[in-house]
């Protein structure tokens, strides 16, 4: 009996022993990434003091430049972007303090070597007011942005001082996109643009994208033929081709998660965060960032205060209220017209080529 509760025993305690090294292996990894992380913080003070070393500080409302002498107009520029980026964030824009600016004005003819900073952006110093005015624009950090809302987005929410260029180009899409499911949006179909901007059910997007065999083998045959040109996928590849839908939407299945392209570019889903925010007044962006891990449309309607149907019928109307004026000729232009038309008419006429 001794000798078998030995036996036992034996890998019990091997099996204790094994967890008191995986645990003391754990704890000294841990303690190791910790003093990395204690070290790489370090870094990045010392890093921020070297670059911000002789700077000046620039505060206009929610802003903090910290800037080198130069001639640039950092106080113009700032006192016209604040406006832009306060009707944006709202509320939230209180928040941007945290994130100060860093720049760093150069000569950009020069030809000295310039030492190499890690924090802060670099700006040529002969920017004019409304240049340097974008480049605040355009590095804004937008506060409490999660990876769920930049993924939906494909891009940064930042402010605009052109948003009907934006509207423009929505517009554009919505009429030039080779898309039936996009043709449908335009014609009012809400659930349509639901789906064309992804904030309805997610569910099969390459039905809900692509709705006709037409448009899934353009797809295939012209976006990712080279993809499926090799290996096991060639021959489902040629009967593609051969207009056999269900190797194409095959094919267009197999892709890996997130490869399928959107019908509608990132402007439009801008343009649909811009109405929401819009809509929804100081504390919308608030509302928009509270829930990360929420669907993007509920996210959108909590902002706007409206069910996600409301918000996309009020993006598609800002869109087609971008519609371009048609050109109106003044009433001379068709005289003209026809004045230049009849005298290059007697001016063939004369020549030897219609002489008989």
């Amino acid at each position: 009996m001794l000798f078998a509760a030995s036996l036992l025993a034996s890998p019990l305690r091997s099996q204790d022993s094994l967890m008191v090294r995986l645990r003391n292996r754990a704890d000294s990894l841990l303690s190791t990434w910790r003093e990395a992380q204690r070290l790489a913080d370090v870094a990045d003070s010392l890093e921020l003091v070297r670059a911000t070393a002789g700077s000046d500080t620039i505060a206009v409302a929610g802003l903090r430049i910290i800037v080198n002498p130069s001639p640039l107009q950092w106080q113009q520029a700032a006192e016209r972007a604040w406006p832009a980026i306060d009707s944006l964030y709202g509320s939230a824009a209180e928040d941007l303090p945290r994130y100060p600016y860093i720049f760093r004005a150069v000569d950009p003819d020069s030809g000295v070597r310039r030492t190499v900073l890690h924090v802060g952006v670099e700006v040529p110093w002969d920017l004019d007011v409304r240049a340097t005015t974008a480049v605040l624009l355009t590095t804004v950090t937008p506060p409490h942005f999660d990876l769920a809302l930049a993924d939906w987005l494909g891009t940064a929410l930042r402010p605009t001082l052109h948003p009907q260029d934006e509207r423009a180009a929505v517009f554009v899409q919505l009429v030039t996109v080779p898309s039936d499911a996009v043709r449908r949006c335009f014609l009012g179909d809400i659930t349509r643009c639901k789906d064309v901007l992804q904030v309805g059910d997610s569910t099969d997007l390459l039905a809900r994208w692509y709705l006709t065999a037409a448009e899934r083998e353009t797809l295939v045959t012209e976006a990712f033929a080279d993809y499926f040109a090799r290996g096991a996928t060639a021959p489902s590849l040629q009967r593609c081709r051969q207009h056999h839908d269900d190797a194409c939407t095959a094919l267009l299945q197999s892709l890996p998660p997130g490869t399928l392209p959107r019908p509608l570019a990132h402007a439009a889903r801008l343009l649909l965060a811009r109405e929401a925010l819009r809509a929804g007044g100081r504390d919308a962006y608030r509302r928009l960032v509270a829930r990360p891990s929420a669907p993007i449309g509920e996210r959108l309607a909590s902002a706007a205060g409206m069910d996600i149907d409301s918000l996309v019928g009020r993006w598609r109307n800002a869109a087609l209220a971008a519609r371009p004026a048609p050109v109106v000729l003044p009433w001379w232009a068709s005289v003209a017209a026809i004045g230049w038309t009849a005298f290059f008419g007697l001016c063939a006429l004369r020549s030897s080529r219609w002489r008989l």
